[in-house]
């Protein structure tokens, strides 16, 4: 009778354990190579129009890979886009990535019931999914902050966590800012 009771009580603490590496969607990034590598990616899909001046500034980017991610992280973060296109933060990004031009990505707006906004040098259309090849997202809404031309942090939204990290990133919060 006590086998079955240690053995239910590994298995559930191995169970936590898995749920909070699935819901643990923040990453320092440590690697200098890396840190280069991905805030060039960033900036190269804003079609560095950036200015000079400001890339070494704190900055935020969104990638939103809107065909890879689920339809509940998708509808928040379509949701949030347009809730705060006017009153996105300075120094803020968002990067919509799809295989297809802006006619696809407006779809997923249509669906929402929304307008895929514009946000003059804010909000840049991946059509050719280069984030992708760049390694910016697996398949979730990822965000990244950087500071002096080095992305620093890697916030990687899921499902649990996707309502608290759009608030950070569209509210101006995040620990390196």
């Amino acid at each position: 009778m006590r086998i079955p009771f240690v053995l239910l009580m590994l298995v559930s603490l191995f169970a936590c354990d898995k749920y909070k590496e699935r819901i643990s969607s923040v990453e320092l990034i440590t690697s200098d190579l890396k840190k280069d590598s991905l805030f060039k990616g960033l900036v190269k899909l804003t079609f560095n129009s950036i200015p000079e001046s400001m890339l070494q500034d704190s900055l935020a980017f969104l990638v939103l890979p809107v065909q890879a991610i689920c339809p509940s992280c998708r509808e928040k973060t379509v949701d949030s886009i347009v809730k705060y296109q006017h009153h996105l933060p300075d120094k803020h990004f968002i990067i919509i990535s799809a295989n297809g031009g802006r006619k696809l990505i407006n779809s997923f707006f249509k669906e929402e019931h929304k307008r895929l906004p514009v946000i003059e040098g804010k909000l840049f259309l991946d059509s050719t999914n280069m984030a992708h090849r760049y390694e910016l997202y697996e398949d979730k809404p990822t965000m990244y902050y950087t500071y002096r031309g080095k992305a620093y942090k890697k916030v990687s939204s899921m499902p649990a966590t996707v309502r608290k990290d759009l608030h950070q990133f569209f509210s101006g919060n995040s620990d390196l800012q």
